[in-house]
């Protein structure tokens, strides 16, 4: 794994991001349902574009698995 801080946001990564993200959620966030969830992820993509500074985690197959 490394970690890499990322400066140009594709829509690739955007979405890889977000599937972090809503996994992330689905096993913390027990008490919100599945339509909550939805409904929060469409603000999501936005919010990973304004991150001044976002980090990411990268597994072996330069995938990322966690990001800050």
């Amino acid at each position: 794994m490394r970690t890499i801080e990322v400066k140009v946001r594709t829509p690739t990564l955007i979405k890889q991001l977000i599937e972090v993200w809503q996994n992330s959620v689905k096993a913390t966030h027990l008490f919100l349902s599945k339509e909550e969830i939805n409904n929060i992820k469409e603000y999501v993509p936005q919010a990973l574009k304004g991150v001044s500074h976002l980090v990411i985690v990268e597994n072996e197959n330069n995938e990322p698995v966690a990001f800050m």
